[in-house]
């Protein structure tokens, strides 16, 4: 609860450019109204997102239009912006596990998830970097 009596918001930032899979999460996490989501649909708005407001969680897709998943998140965490420390799950169409487990291990994500996503994996992954479980 805030000052005001009402329940807190998490705020989650979707780095996701296919329009089907921004309303595949958005399905996913419509049942959770604690949650409150933000898209971007590109590697430069998610990079602007991020650097102007803090989220508590950061959702990125790998391939993006003008700036990669990866790279953005990568930027981020270089930095000493407002989300520099910010729990990210990171996900791609990839097949490579490995690749996926070199770029989470390289300190990019918390979590590495494979599409498609499924549903009761992503939304515990997301209840537990929020604390929610």
């Amino acid at each position: 609860m805030n000052e005001s009596g009402l329940k807190r918001k998490y705020q989650i930032l979707l780095a996701e450019d296919d329009q089907v899979n921004q309303d595949i999460v958005t399905a996913f996490l419509d049942g959770m109204p604690e949650l409150e989501l933000t898209i971007a649909c590109d590697g430069r708005m998610a990079l602007e997102h991020s650097l102007a407001k803090k989220y508590d969680l950061l959702i990125f897709d790998q391939n993006m239009p003008y700036i990669t998943g990866d790279r953005v998140l990568l930027h981020l965490r270089a930095s000493r912006s407002l989300n520099a420390l910010t729990p990210a799950i990171w996900f791609t169409a990839a097949a490579d596990a490995k690749s996926a487990e070199n770029k989470r291990v390289s300190g990019a994500a918390e979590v590495t998830l494979p599409k498609p996503l499924r549903r009761e994996t992503f939304v515990s992954t997301v209840k537990a970097l929020l604390d929610l479980v």
